[in-house]
């Protein structure tokens, strides 16, 4: 009898917890009530990618917004991913998140301390300010992406030193098709 019973309290335990994850399950991309989150990065796949583990939302990746850093592969994209590698490490991450992109990775503002990152990579000449979402910055970070590129592209710092650059955007719709980037 105990045994019957324990089965059906793990079946209904079960049955719960798959219930209250559907709508994780079902979140759509898109935007969403913002929210900040402060942690620590474990993990940056990429130059404007990371891993935040919070305490209160456990391990969350975020997108930057703001900025778009070289596609696995091309050119100094291993510069900016060891670049942010080296800025997160060991300090306390903010982000302040706003969307859930297609990937369900959160698209998020985010600093260390005062040091905005997206400007930080944008400047190194280590990515593209990503005008295509400049609807989803300040008037401030607008203006202070695109004159950071500008002012990279003039110097000839970073990818910007190599001649005519591929953006990101550009080798994601050719790997899309089936072609390779450069």
């Amino acid at each position: 009898m105990l045994s019957t019973a324990s089965s059906i309290f793990r079946r209904f335990i079960i049955l719960f917890l798959i219930l209250l994850g559907l709508p994780l399950a079902n979140a759509k991309p898109g935007p969403h009530p913002p929210f900040e989150i402060t942690g620590m990065v474990t993990h940056n796949p990429d130059g404007d990618t990371i891993d935040i583990q919070t305490a209160d939302r456990g391990l969350v990746r975020v997108r930057f917004s703001g900025a778009d850093t070289p596609e696995t592969a091309q050119a100094f994209w291993k510069v900016a991913r060891n670049h942010l590698s080296a800025v997160v490490k060991d300090q306390q991450t903010k982000a302040w998140c706003y969307k859930t992109d297609k990937y369900e990775r959160e698209v998020c503002h985010v600093h260390v301390g005062s040091l905005d990152l997206c400007l930080d990579l944008i400047q190194r000449g280590y990515g593209w300010y990503a005008r295509m979402f400049s609807n989803e910055l300040t008037n401030e970070q607008q203006t202070a992406y695109a004159a950071a590129e500008e002012q990279a592209r003039t110097r000839m710092i970073g990818l910007w030193n190599i001649a005519d650059p591929m953006p990101p955007w550009e080798c994601r719709k050719l790997r899309k098709a089936g072609q390779k980037c450069r």
